[in-house]
């Protein structure tokens, strides 16, 4: 793909919801894997929390999809970036939760967690957590919450997932981009039709 298909694309919803179902198509058995190994070494540090399937794997695929954006951002421009959003919106519940995925990311990005994190490893702390529920908010003191949440961020195992959780399929962005190159209609059918039609049959 060239520059300018790259530029065209990108203020494109339909591009931007077709590259957030491949990369939750591509991650959900992988995720699914480290989802259940995070709550497996929850429950061996006593820890009172879980990692839910579904909210979990929604925040680590959208920081996936985040970090294999982010090099496009300025090409993108403020309006490839509203698309990005909506595209988004159109594979993760609620309306909204892309953006306070992004939010929270870059916010954490500027103020890290940890000392000496790099930017990567701030974005596994991200997804450690905010992928994270209580299991019973009534059995847990509010106080405590500092505590559970340093000792997810400290435990290797459970670092060491996190990392794998935010990490992107390879060739994600560049073998979506090829195929919406070839998927892609004419304009009036891309404003005036199901994008579902042409993108996944």
């Amino acid at each position: 793909m060239n520059a300018t298909s790259a530029e065209t694309f990108m203020r494109e919803s339909t591009f931007w919801y077709f590259l957030a179902h491949r990369a939750l198509e591509q991650s959900s058995g992988s995720l699914s894997r480290v989802i259940a190994s995070l709550d497996q070494r929850a429950k061996e540090l006593s820890l009172p929390v879980h990692y839910p399937a579904q909210h979990a794997m929604a925040w680590a695929v959208l920081l996936q999809l985040f970090a294999v954006a982010a090099p496009y951002r300025e090409s993108a421009g403020r309006f490839g970036f509203e698309m990005m959003l909506a595209g988004f919106d159109r594979v993760f519940a609620p309306k909204g939760f892309a953006k306070v995925v992004l939010e929270r990311s870059l916010g954490n990005l500027q103020s890290p967690a940890l000392p000496g994190r790099t930017n990567d490893e701030t974005i596994a702390d991200t997804f450690l957590a905010n992928g994270m529920k209580l299991i019973d908010e009534r059995q847990v003191n509010r106080a405590d919450d500092g505590f559970i949440l340093q000792s997810c961020l400290t435990d290797r195992v459970m670092f060491g997932l996190g990392k794998e959780a935010v990490r992107p399929p390879a060739s994600l962005w560049a073998d979506t981009s090829a195929e919406y190159g070839r998927r892609r209609p004419g304009f009036l059918r891309r404003q005036f039709s199901d994008a579902n039609t042409w993108l996944f049959k």
